[in-house]
């Protein structure tokens, strides 16, 4: 087995709406999730985000109308037979493109809803060719700076939600050492299909950061329980993910043949924990209560475990 190497992660920034990470060249129109200002396809600084690129589509449009209603008021007054037929329709004119404009201040922020809308309809194939083209940047860096070319594909992941690329991730990130300090993701690199990189990921996340371990990774294990039990590691992997589970009651009422299961291989502050959790549930999941006592009878007797509960 090849040496995992010892890398720094940037930390992931979260955003609100995964589009705000998407980028519009204003002179090439590219997009990239890569580069916050110099764009990939023609080099320039000229990069925006994609709601200050919807904004000035907005804007301009508005300005138009404006524009409009103030060429319609000189034609009118070109027209006007006389002065006073001239100052009419200078004042409707006037009066005209100040009711627009209270209007469109009125209805900006739905119509910049409506343009974001458009532009990604617009442009969907131009922002589809520019996520690949980050792709393939990602992996001219696979063999030079695999940390790098990780964080890469985590960007475009945002957007671009597919297995092969989260497969890429987890195998990318099975190469490295974790540490618990690091930015670790679990949820976004969940599969439809089985991969034993994802599964041997998740093991070592629920050993480091049970946190991170939430519903959807424990219905990824029991759906590939088997597949992960014929790793080499397979068991291990499943009780790290059973452990973590038991951090919660509402884990330990969903899963709790899953739990029962790999009983015999929880540690000891896990088995402690899970323990006490059922303690609080007198009569109900008793399969999974006998279970844990009689791990616990086997491995400690008559004798108190060391250390206290943990969550």
């Amino acid at each position: 087995m090849s040496k995992k190497l010892a890398v720094t992660f940037k930390p992931y920034e979260r955003t609100p709406y995964a589009y705000d990470k998407l980028r519009v060249c204003r002179r090439c129109g590219s997009y990239t999730v890569l580069s916050p200002d110099v764009c990939p396809s023609c080099g320039r600084r000229a990069l925006s985000d994609v709601p200050a690129a919807a904004r000035r589509e907005t804007r301009r449009s508005m300005q138009s109308e404006l524009l409009f209603a103030a060429l319609l008021t000189l034609l009118a007054m070109f027209f006007a037979g006389s002065m006073p037929w001239i100052g009419i329709s200078a004042a409707a004119g006037v009066l005209l493109i100040a009711l627009l404009g209270f209007a469109q201040y009125r209805a900006f922020e739905p119509q910049l809803r409506i343009r974001t809308d458009r532009l990604f309809a617009r442009d969907r194939d131009r922002i589809r060719h520019g996520l690949i083209q980050d792709i393939r940047a990602a992996e001219a860096r696979l063999d030079t700076e695999p940390a790098r070319a990780y964080e890469m594909l985590r960007e475009v992941n945002t957007l671009l939600r597919n297995d092969p690329i989260r497969g890429l991730q987890a195998e990318l990130l099975q190469t490295f050492v974790l540490r618990r300090d690091m930015d670790l993701l679990v949820e976004p690199l969940l599969m439809d299909g089985f991969s034993p990189h994802l599964a041997g990921y998740i093991g070592e996340v629920a050993r480091l950061n049970r946190e991170l371990i939430k519903e959807s990774s424990i219905r990824y294990c029991l759906r590939y329980e088997p597949q992960i039990r014929s790793l080499p590691r397979g068991e291990e992997i499943l009780a790290s993910v059973a452990g973590a589970a038991v951090r919660m009651k509402r884990y330990i009422e969903l899963y709790p043949e899953f739990i029962r299961r790999y009983a015999h291989k929880l540690p000891e502050d896990r088995l402690e924990r899970l323990r006490e959790a059922l303690s609080q549930h007198p009569g109900s999941l008793e399969p999974l209560k006998l279970e844990a006592d009689e791990v616990y009878r086997v491995r400690f007797g008559g004798r108190s475990p060391r250390g206290g509960n943990r969550a």
